[in-house]
Formats: structure tokens, C-alpha cells, sequence
């Protein structure tokens, strides 16, 4: 009997994502009954056809290329579906696009029921994980696939107890991942001789933390010594995807990475440099608390990447100009470089519905200054053109949808 074709439609966001949605196939056995092919060019669509399945992860700036690509899936007679994070926190456009399944949080356990749900023909249109089911398969399903030569970060914690208006991370529980979990991981990726292992975790030093604010270092430090009891030669932890809250660093935590890791910089969320819009973002931390952090990292010998994001709804050209300005400060005493992304409203925040305040010629021109002289670098300018290219198309196709944003 031949087998259903099952693509993996890889973009820039979801290259990480299917390895860990393949495992949770594997550990169910289920894998072997389909034909799993990637996916990557846009030109190769064209290799789909009547009974096919494709499966999207996707953000919210994905959307409008992912709703041309349906159009032509759909007419060829495949069937489409969509998880990720944009799906997570809303649906309603999604399906208005024309996805004709959907996975709304976390999927090991629920693409593991979609898989027998589709070998026996009753494919359900929305598969939910709320973030309270669930956790024994986050331990059990890791990025490893044989499907997919891909090796993503370990993600060792989900979910996040702040809450930032521009994020959607805080919406589920906290989990974490398991020790015996992260040394089955460890295991395979060096009997494979990976030389390079990474983690993913939304606030770096929290981990195992019961509330916000709960360092427990003596269980990072078990992570990282038993990386390198693996052996690997490169061990990275405080950069992307795991950066460090400002507030959270301490001189003992940076005793501890020196220990252990070969990043020369670390990551520190800073997000902003005006208090007041600290404040509103519910950041938990002050502009003074991130100098604090940079005058310890750098005392312990790290260069730190500062991450801001500029055009916040209802930030005002003040609030900019004082982000301006902290971050030449702070170049000028510290050993920093300013990481600037665009404010883009994702699904599922605070923020979702709100939008960005547009900068002015004069300060797009003061802002890509500083990426001309090294203060900064970053995809700011795209992101801003791509947010703009967002809210042309969403109220171009979906006028009422679009009406929502204030």
C-alpha cells in the first residue's frame, strides 16, 4: 500500500521545529508509515499534489507568504496544516487563510494523536495542548530526527513567569526539562561527535526557578558540568536562544559560565533604555539594573550584547531619544554592542492587536547611524519594513480582521 506524503515546509523560523515534531512521531512508532519529506524552496511546492499533507510552523510575519502558498496547495488537492507560534495565540486568521488543521500550543503529544488521527481518517481541525497536559512528553521528545539532519538547541524550559506585553511566552505554565532527559540528549549528540551544544531557554538563569526572581544556579551548573563530562568543546549558554534577564545576573553566575562555557559575550535582555516604558512593558527591571549587569559581566571579562527594541505602540520620539542615549552611554563606558530589532505585534501578547509607532526620516537616519559605526547591529530596519509590508497586506485581505489594531 503506498504510503501518505507528509511535507515539512521549512522557513526561516521553523527550521528548528520539525526535528522535535518528528521525534514525538518516532517515539510513537508511527513515523514509519508515512513518506516524510522536507521541504525548503518555494519553487518545490510544485512536488505536492492530491492526498499530500503539509505542515507549516509559523510566526506572525510568516503569514502573508504562507497564505500565497496555501492558495496553490489547495488547488492542488493537498491538505494544509499550521502550528507555531503565531497559531498558538490566535487561530482565527490562520483559518481564515485557509489551513485545514491547526495545533495551538505545544505538540508532542497532540502531532502524535494527529498522526493516528490521519492514518484512520478523522483529522479533528484544531489539536490543543493548554500547557497543563502534556509534560511528561516534553521530557520524553527531543530534536533529534532521523527524518532531518537538523540538531536544534535543547530546549530545557517552557513557558516563562513574566509578563512582557510584547511577548506571548507567559501565556502556559513553566516547565523544565528534566536532567535525565538532557543527558539522553547530551548522550546521542556526542556518540554522533557534535562538537557544539546550545540550549533554549526564555530567561537563562532561571532555570528550575519556582517564581520569578528564583536563581538556582547549583542546577544550571549540573547542566553544564555534564555537557562537559560529554566532552563537547563548544558549550554556549547566556546567548541566543537563551538570554539573561538583567536582574538575574550575579557574580557568582558569572563565575559559574566562566567554569563552563566558550562564548566570549553574553545576551542580556534589556529591551528598552526609558524606565517608564520599562515600566509599561511589565519588564520587571530598570535601566539602572541593566547597567548593573553590564559593569559585572564585563568585570568578568564578557563582552555583552544588549537587546532593545524600538517602536513600541505609543512610544513616544522622547522615549526613543532616551534609549538613544542610554545606549551611547553605555557604549562609551562598557564593552557593549546594541542588538535593535522593530517592534512587530505578535498573537498571543499583550501588544497582539496594537500598532507600532513609525519613526520619523530624521530618526530612522540617527538610529541607522549607530549600525554604521558598530554601536549596533541587528535587523531593525527589515523588521520595520516588514511589519509595514504586514499591515498592508492584513488590511488589503482581511479588512475586518485588521480593524482589531489600535
Amino acid at each position: 500500500m503506498k504510503k501518505r506524503r507528509v511535507f515539512c515546509r521549512i522557513l526561516p523560523c521553523s527550521r528548528l521545529t520539525f526535528p522535535l515534531l518528528l521525534n514525538a512521531w518516532e517515539k510513537d512508532g508511527i513515523d514509519s508509515a508515512f513518506d516524510i519529506m522536507v521541504i525548503e524552496p518555494a519553487a518545490d511546492l510544485k512536488k505536492i499534489g492530491n492526498g499530500d499533507v503539509v505542515l507549516y510552523s509559523l510566526m506572525t510575519p510568516d503569514l502573508p507568504l504562507v497564505q500565497a502558498e496555501i492558495h496553490r496547495l489547495k488547488k492542488a488537492g493537498a491538505r494544509v496544516v499550521g502550528g507555531g507560534p503565531h497559531i498558538t495565540g490566535d487561530q482565527e486568521l490562520p483559518a481564515q487563510i485557509g489551513f485545514d488543521v491547526l495545533f495551538a500550543g505545544a505538540a508532542e503529544r497532540t502531532f502524535a494523536t494527529f498522526g493516528h488521527d490521519l492514518l484512520a481518517g478523522r483529522v479533528e481541525p484544531i489539536y490543543r495542548d493548554n500547557g497543563e497536559t502534556g509534560r511528561d512528553d516534553f521530557n520524553a521528545c527531543l530534536p533529534i530526527s532521523r527524518h532531518i539532519p537538523t540538531r536544534p538547541p535543547l530546549e530545557i524550559a517552557r513557558g516563562c513567569s513574566w509578563k512582557c506585553a510584547y511577548c506571548e511566552t507567559n501565556r502556559f505554565p513553566v516547565q523544565y526539562r528534566a536532567l535525565d532527559s538532557i543527558r539522553a540528549y547530551l548522550e546521542i549528540q556526542a556518540r554522533e561527535k557534535c562538537t557544539r551544544v546550545n540550549f533554549i531557554s526564555p530567561s537563562a538563569l532561571e532555570y528550575g526557578a519556582l517564581k520569578t526572581g528564583d536563581i538556582h544556579l547549583d542546577g544550571i551548573e549540573e547542566i553544564l558540568a555534564l555537557a562537559r563530562d560529554f566532552g563537547f568543546r563548544f558549550i554556549e549558554y547566556g546567548i541566543f536562544p537563551s538570554e539573561i534577564r538583567p536582574d538575574t545576573l550575579s557574580a557568582p553566575a558569572l563565575e559559574m559560565l566562566k567554569r563552563y562555557v566558550a562564548n566570549k559575550s553574553i545576551t542580556i535582555g534589556a529591551q528598552s533604555g526609558a524606565d517608564g516604558r520599562l515600566k509599561e512593558l511589565g519588564r520587571g527591571h530598570t535601566s539602572a539594573d541593566i547597567e548593573q549587569a553590564v559593569d559585572l559581566a564585563n568585570g568578568s571579562g564578557f563582552l555583552v550584547n544588549l537587546d532593545f527594541i524600538i517602536g513600541y505602540p505609543d512610544e513616544t520620539a522622547e522615549e526613543r531619544e532616551i534609549t538613544y542615549r542610554f545606549i551611547l552611554r553605555m557604549k562609551k563606558a562598557y564593552r557593549i554592542k546594541a542588538h535593535l530589532h522593530y517592534f512587530f505585534p505578535l498573537a498571543g501578547s499583550r501588544y497582539a492587536f496594537r500598532f507600532p509607532a513609525f519613526l520619523s526620516p530624521g530618526e530612522r537616519e540617527t538610529w541607522l547611524a549607530l549600525m554604521k559605526n558598530g554601536t549596533a547591529f541587528g535587523g531593525w530596519e527589515s523588521n520595520e519594513k516588514q511589519v509595514i509590508s504586514y499591515f498592508q497586506w492584513l488590511e488589503r485581505k482581511f479588512p475586518t480582521y485588521y480593524a482589531r489594531y489600535s
